[in-house]
């Protein structure tokens, strides 16, 4: 019998006691074991995100964790990139046949960008949902002729806020309205769609 079988063999037995309680299992999981939680975790909280620290800061949203027999809110918090051209994958739970099982987050090399034509419109997607917009007090307008464009989250590896601003009225579409960007769901990712006129 090799020492890492002896390790799992050993680290089930701990594990024992845990696995005897209704509420959760345990199973191995690539040679590490990993805790099943036999009850649902709750709908995610919204939470008022704070402004960001400063540039190079993504938002790493917050979880439910299963600690001390009871479901644990842990919140979201900026986090700094140390590392250009890693990206963020966020945890998340997923079913399996005995319960609830925690994927937790990590880094990924970034994929190389795909060139697009000159002028195209490079699609943005996000592998979830953006968080709750931060409110953002609008100052006075610097002239007649301008108009607020509000914040939003942007995608970039992290969730990223992008202030609002001003933008001054096209003269050349007189009497046309501001479509806000906004994001779409589409199959398990999110794709960002830019505001425009209409």
């Amino acid at each position: 019998m090799n020492i890492t079988r002896l390790t799992l063999i050993a680290l089930a037995c701990a594990a024992a006691p845990m696995a005897a309680r209704a509420d959760i299992g345990i199973g191995i999981n690539i040679g590490v074991p990993e805790v099943v939680v036999r009850s649902q975790p709750p709908p995610d909280m919204e939470e008022k995100v704070p402004m960001s620290p400063g540039s190079g800061y993504i938002w790493i949203r917050g979880h439910w964790s299963w600690h001390h027999e009871n479901w644990q809110w842990f919140h979201g918090h900026w986090e700094y990139i140390a590392q250009p051209g890693q990206e963020w994958l966020p945890g998340y739970w997923i079913q399996r046949s005995g319960g609830w099982v925690w994927m937790e987050g990590h880094y990924v090399a970034q994929p190389a960008p795909q060139n697009a034509p000159p002028g195209a419109q490079v699609e943005v997607i996000a592998p979830e949902p953006p968080p709750v917009p931060i409110f953002e007090t609008v100052p006075v307008a610097p002239g007649p002729d301008y108009f607020w464009i509000g914040g939003h989250w942007h995608w970039n590896h992290g969730w990223v806020w992008v202030g609002g601003r001003f933008d001054r009225h096209p003269h050349y579409h007189p009497g046309a309205g501001w479509e806000a960007g906004h994001w779409d769901r589409r199959g398990g990712s999110w794709v960002w769609f830019d505001g425009h006129w209409r």
